[in-house]
């Protein structure tokens, strides 16, 4: 990715171009340098109502063509969220499409709508997803964390929203979001991020025209109290999410890659780091760095580990304390080294993910970067085991209790250390083995090994557990090493992804094969921990539905892993070299094979969820393995998601979960719609989604040429290319193999569309319902 072109157009909206040649797809971000903060008191939760509204439709573009409702048609993703000083909207299309999403997302910010239907509706989406956070563990931890700051501060405040801070009066709510708009959606408040293959001048024209939309105005001073600490700073609280210990500090708001940097420097795997050290002592089982708090002139950063038990806490706690007294010992070689590692990660993600990280989260470091130096501690520990009364924090209620927080045993520690680039890896030794079947594409960059379950079968949890467990060393010695080993489950396949050079690619393979076939006793014991988490339910319904899914969809009964290998560029003598190699992989590696048919063996089926919403899914596999039905069902899904969201998420207020779209999961595809109510139970809730299906008869009869021909590109853009080029589309096309779709003739029309219609719903019986009540 290219460096940023920065620079502020006459009427003063500051501007941020990025001009990336390769790209596939462009992006564009809006921030508002107001949020949740800014809301006045009367009204708690009025920056997240509002940027729910924009998107309901604006002066220039309404109904169809606004926004939401023409994004899915036309290959779009897009979002928002809202922050303590921040609000941003987002939008991700094809680079021919950037000016019209631009024109619709600059509309919506500048020339609202705002009518009382809309702010009903989206008031009613905000209660059920208040009510969906109440049991939500990472909203429950912030709003625990708050407690340790002194008050008062915004920090305490409620700031999500609700059915009973909104009222019932539409008019005042409606009021007090214009007031709110015009206060601050001016030029002086407002920053658009925009990238893409065209030229800087393109974009900056882009740019000018969507500046012109807003009104001139200087910069609205934010006036926010700086935090203190707490006198009482340790707390426990009970949740169903992970157990784990959350470290907060606060920061001196600086440069925003510096977190990124300590980020990379948590994460690392390789031997004697920290993460390393505390797995190798079953103290902790990972490390995850959050920023629940943003501020112009501070910032709260967390730091989370994964899984301890509350008497190791404070062990924990004395060797990350030494670990940081040991971070100014870094080289100007390992900064670098590290640095680097975090402009590959941000490289490899979307063009519409790396605005978001530019814009709001974790910029990639440079070698220049300096660490931050945290100030001041507070601790809470988080666990299902916890007993304490009912408190409430940021309007939430929480069994929250403040502890004396244990003190650490006099014990020597152990040493830890930084990785220090070293020379190429060493090769492997020669395998004299009967090579295995290795698939293989052609692919530009680097090369990539994937291993993969074959469709229709998968993995014991319990082993795909101790996979993952054995392979985290290899992971770390491959990322330091210029490449990638990621071991993960992608649309429910078991998935070993492994990138790098060619060298690199076979000293790793040969480490992750010892470590698979003899794992250690520490690995064994890390690895029973991960399967024990991994069938707790997610305490969002609707995933836990998503998580069960694929598991549906294959056959369990087989004992042995049955593996298919796929290698995306390389050479003869390195693909011959790896065939050989991986003879020594658990199991039995194969050739592609046909994909079986698992029809549902009973009407449906039902997993019990923490929370009390109502959930219900509905997945309709494809009728048949031809690329015909796959491109008129993924036309039936883009039809169907704006009408879906619009009947059931605007008009019927189900709730704040309402999905529809193309799904792929366990080598199978086909549509799936998915809701979550606080009000509804299943029963009802399967009956709107068969009437919806039913109901759309008519419109998928009138489906005229010009709509097919729009959503055509939509799916031209989706659509994996011949030879790939980047990590992202390999796994695009890997994805699309696992179908193994007959070749035939694909003419889309609307005669095909309406074939995949009545495909749908000829046979109810081969669809799959999931909910989480009978």
């Amino acid at each position: 990715m290219n460096d940023p072109a920065s620079f502020c157009v006459v009427n003063g909206l500051r501007i941020t171009l990025i001009h990336e040649p390769e790209a596939e797809r462009a992006a564009a971000l809006f921030r508002l340098s107001a949020g949740s903060f800014d809301e006045p008191p009367a009204w708690p939760g009025l920056a997240h109502l509002l940027e729910h509204v924009l998107f309901a439709g604006s002066e220039g573009f309404q109904q169809q063509q606004r926004l939401m409702a023409w994004a899915p048609a036309n290959g779009a993703r897009l979002n928002a969220t809202t922050l303590a000083h921040h609000t941003a909207w987002f939008v991700e299309i094809a680079p021919e499409r950037l000016s019209a999403a631009l024109e619709r997302l600059t509309d919506m910010l500048a020339r609202p709508l705002l009518t009382t239907e809309a702010i009903t509706a989206e008031s009613a989406a905000i209660e059920a997803e208040y009510q969906m956070l109440q049991s939500h563990g990472p909203t429950l931890g912030e709003a625990a964390l708050s407690r340790a700051f002194a008050a008062p501060h915004p920090l305490h405040d409620f700031h999500v929203g609700s059915r009973h801070h909104f009222g019932d009066d539409a008019v005042a709510l409606r009021q007090a979001l214009q007031a709110y708009h015009q206060r601050f959606f001016h030029t002086g408040n407002l920053e658009l991020w925009l990238s893409g293959p065209q030229s800087l001048t393109t974009l900056k024209a882009l740019a000018e025209k969507a500046a012109s939309a807003f009104a001139c105005a200087a910069a609205t001073p934010a006036n926010v109290p700086l935090l203190q600490f707490a006198s009482q700073r340790a707390f426990v609280l009970q949740s169903a999410a992970d157990q784990h210990l959350q470290l907060s500090f606060l920061l001196d708001t600086g440069d925003p890659a510096s977190l990124t940097l300590l980020r990379e420097l948590l994460l690392d795997k390789a031997q004697e780091s920290l993460l390393a050290t505390l797995r190798e002592r079953q103290l902790c089982d990972d490390i995850s760095l959050l920023v629940p708090y943003r501020g112009p002139r501070q910032s709260v950063l967390s730091v989370m580990f994964q899984s301890p038990r509350l008497a190791k806490c404070a062990v924990i706690e004395a060797l990350f304390r030494r670990w940081l007294a040991r971070l100014p010992e870094l080289t100007p070689a390992q900064l670098s080294h590290y640095a680097a590692l975090t402009q590959r990660r941000f490289s490899q993600l979307s063009a519409l993910d790396r605005l978001r990280e530019l814009a709001l989260g974790f910029a990639p470091a440079k070698a220049t970067t300096a660490l931050p130096l945290p100030q001041g501690l507070s601790r809470l520990w988080v666990s299902p085991a916890v007993s304490a009364p009912v408190t409430r924090a940021q309007g939430f209620p929480l069994r929250l209790a403040a502890i004396d927080w244990p003190q650490a045993p006099a014990q020597s520690l152990p040493a830890m250390r930084f990785y220090s680039p070293s020379s190429a890896p060493a090769a492997p030794p020669a395998q004299i083995a009967p090579p295995c079947p290795l698939q293989r594409f052609k692919a530009a960059g680097e090369p990539a090994l994937l291993l993969s379950v074959q469709p229709g079968q998968t993995l014991c949890r319990r082993t795909a557990a101790i996979f993952e467990a054995a392979l985290q060393p290899a992971m770390g010695a491959a990322l330091h090493g210029g490449g990638e080993l990621v071991f993960s489950r992608q649309d429910g396949q078991w998935l070993l992804r492994l990138s790098g050079n060619g060298a690199l690619i076979a000293s790793t393979l040969d480490r992750a094969l010892a470590a698979l076939v003899a794992p250690s006793a520490s690995s064994l014991a890390y690895g029973e921990r991960l399967f024990h988490r991994a069938r707790q339910a997610d305490d969002i319904a609707i995933r836990c539905l998503l998580a069960h899914l694929p598991d549906l969809l294959v056959d369990a009964s087989s004992p042995t892993p049955c593996w298919q290998a796929t290698l995306y560029g390389g050479t003869d003598k390195e693909a011959a070299t790896l065939a050989r190699s991986l003879s020594r992989l658990p199991g039995v590696i194969e050739p592609p094979k046909p994909l079986p048919t698992i029809s549902p063996a009973q009407s449906h089926f039902v997993y019990a969820t923490t929370s009390q919403d109502g959930a219900a899914l509905v997945f309709c596999p494809l009728t048949e393995a031809s690329s015909a039905c796959f491109t008129h069902w993924q036309l039936l899904a883009i039809l169907f998601e704006p009408h879906f969201f619009q009947q059931l998420r605007i008009e019927a207020n189900i709730g704040y979960v309402v999905s529809c779209r193309f799904h792929q999961t366990a080598g199978q595809a086909g549509l799936l719609f998915a809701l979550q109510s606080p009000s509804l139970r299943a029963a009802e809730l399967f009956r709107h989604i068969e009437r919806f299906i039913a109901g759309m008869a008519e419109t998928v009869a009138g489906f005229s040429a010009a709509a097919l021909e729009k959503s055509l590109l939509a799916l031209q853009h989706n659509a994996p290319p011949a030879v790939p080029k980047t990590p992202q589309q390999i796994t695009a096309h890997w994805r699309y193999q696992q179908l193994r779709l007959a070749a035939s003739a694909v003419e889309p029309s609307s005669e095909g569309l309406q074939l995949a219609y009545r495909q749908l719903t000829g046979d109810r019986s081969r669809w799959w319902f999931l909910s989480n009540d009978t």
